[in-house]
C-alpha cells in the first residue's frame, strides 16, 4: 500500500474527497491506469487525524509497480502521455461530478495571480539578483495575461484537469504508463496538462521533440484546434512563472535548494524566448 499525508491546511476535506471521487470514476470507466484508491473499516475514503492544532488528511492507494521514466524515454513516454491526458479531457465533457464535488481552479490569478497557492515569481529573492529578470518577466506575464483572456474558458478548452502530470507522477512498467498523484486536479485549460508535463524542464533542448510526441498522441483521441496548439508557449511560460514561485513557497524541500538559483536564471531565458516568439516556433516541424 501507499499512504498519501496531506499537507495540514493544504486541502480541504471536501477536495480530498472530490479528488478520491474522481479518480475512482476513471477507474470504474476505465479512462486511465491509475491506483485504486482503498477504502477504511468504516468506509471511507479520506481519514482525518490530529495534528496539533490542525487536522491532517491521509489516504491509501494500491500499489502499483513502475518508476518514472528517464529523461532519454521521454520522446516515447509523451506519446502515450499525450493520449492518455486526451481521454481524461474527453471523459470530463460529458462526466456529471456527484454534489459537493470541489476542486481548485486553475486560472490566471490562481496560477500566477495574487491567489496562487505558491505565491508570486517576484517573491523569489533570487529573481532580483538578476538583471534585468524582474522586468523581463513582468513582459511575459503581461503577455500571458493578454493571450490568455483572448483564448478564453469555452467548454471546448476549460474542465476539469490532472495539473501535474509531470514525469514524477507517472510510473513506466514495461509498455504501460500508469498515472498518479491527482492532488491538483482542477478546473483549468486542457492545453494547461501538456505545460505540466514538462514542469522543471521547459528550457530542455528536447522540448520541442517532446511536445510534437505529446500532440501526437492527443489527436489520435481527441482533436485539438488551431487555437490550442497556438496557446502551448504562453500557458508553459505561465506553468514556468509558477514553478518559479514554488521555489521559495517550498524552499525547504532539497530540490528547491539545489535548483533554484539555476532554475530562476532559466526563467528568464525562457522568458526571453518565450518574448520573442522562438519558443516551439519549430514544433510543427518536428
Amino acid at each position: 500500500m501507499i499512504v498519501r499525508l496531506h499537507r495540514p491546511g493544504f486541502r480541504t476535506f471536501e477536495e480530498i474527497r472530490s479528488e478520491i471521487a474522481w479518480i475512482t470514476e476513471l477507474r470504474r470507466q476505465h479512462v486511465v491506469d491509475t491506483p485504486r484508491p482503498l477504502v477504511a473499516p468504516d468506509g471511507s475514503t479520506v481519514v482525518q487525524v490530529p495534528c496539533g492544532e490542525l487536522t491532517q488528511c491521509a489516504v491509501v492507494f494500491e500499489f502499483a509497480p513502475g518508476s518514472e521514466p528517464h529523461i532519454t524515454d521521454m520522446r516515447a513516454v509523451m506519446e502515450v502521455v499525450g493520449s492518455q491526458t486526451a481521454a481524461l479531457h474527453r471523459h470530463v465533457e460529458t462526466w456529471q461530478p456527484p454534489q459537493g464535488f470541489t476542486r481548485p481552479v486553475w486560472d490566471v490569478e490562481s496560477t500566477i495571480g495574487g491567489s496562487s497557492l505558491w505565491g508570486r515569481w517576484e517573491d523569489t529573492p533570487e529573481v532580483h539578483q538578476i538583471p534585468a529578470a524582474v522586468s523581463v518577466l513582468a513582459q511575459a506575464e503581461q503577455r500571458i495575461r493578454r493571450d490568455l483572456d483572448r483564448y478564453g474558458c469555452s467548454p471546448t478548452s476549460f474542465g476539469l484537469i490532472h495539473g501535474d502530470l509531470r514525469s514524477t507522477n507517472l510510473l513506466v512498467d514495461g509498455d504501460t504508463v500508469r498515472v498518479i498523484d491527482f492532488d491538483d486536479c482542477g478546473t483549468g485549460w486542457f492545453m494547461y496538462d501538456l505545460a505540466c508535463s514538462v514542469s522543471f524542464m521547459e528550457d530542455d533542448p528536447a522540448l520541442s521533440e517532446w511536445v510534437a510526441s505529446w500532440l501526437r498522441g492527443y489527436n489520435r483521441v481527441r482533436d485539438l484546434r488551431s487555437e490550442d496548439i497556438e496557446i502551448i508557449p504562453s500557458l508553459i511560460m505561465a506553468r514556468r512563472l509558477l514553478l518559479t514561485a514554488w521555489m521559495e513557497s517550498r524552499r525547504e524541500t532539497e530540490y528547491a535548494q539545489r535548483v533554484r538559483s539555476s532554475y530562476v536564471a532559466g526563467s528568464v531565458e525562457l522568458a526571453q524566448k518565450y518574448l520573442s516568439g522562438a519558443l516551439l516556433s519549430d514544433v510543427a516541424t518536428v
